[in-house]
């Protein structure tokens, strides 16, 4: 894992971006919510060190290099700080809406990236379901097949007579 802050060369963030995911900050030092959150990334430097995904990159980039940027994510930022995931090739993933705190974005952390490396959550849970699904007929085919019965045994009684 890569702790990076980019303050001025815009496409070295492209490149850190291209075949990595990231959990990336935009700020600006003028902002107050930005100094408010500083020591708050800071400690989530401290706790993310504990995770050995040496995949994920966690980079704040200085507003000012923004334009520099040619990444899809960096196009559309609403304000500073935001903080969100970047997928691999520079697409915008999740953006954190919740508190900026150190504990609701290590929680942020561990909902987007910690799931996607261990191959579980909603995918595979959502693939159980639909294997079941294709095992057990549900209602309105066993409907269809029950009236088809009686229509071919109606057919046969025709003939006879």
């Amino acid at each position: 894992m890569k702790f990076v802050s980019i303050l001025k060369d815009g496409g070295r963030f492209d490149d850190l971006v291209k075949e990595s995911p990231a959990l990336v900050k935009f700020f600006h030092p003028d902002c107050g919510h930005c100094k408010d959150m500083a020591p708050h990334w800071d400690s989530l430097k401290d706790k993310l060190k504990d995770h050995h995904h040496k995949n994920i990159n966690v980079i704040e980039v200085h507003a000012d290099t923004i334009p520099e940027i040619k990444s899809d994510c960096a196009k559309n930022i609403p304000g500073y700080p935001t903080i969100m995931e970047v997928k691999p090739n520079g697409k915008g993933g999740k953006e954190h809406k919740g508190e900026r705190h150190a504990d609701a974005l290590h929680k942020f952390f561990l909902d987007t990236f910690v799931k996607e490396i261990k191959g579980g959550g909603r995918k595979r849970t959502l693939k159980r379901i639909a294997k079941r699904r294709r095992n057990k007929p549900n209602k309105a085919s066993r409907i269809r097949r029950r009236t088809k019965k009686r229509s071919t045994k109606r057919r046969k009684r025709t003939k006879k007579r």
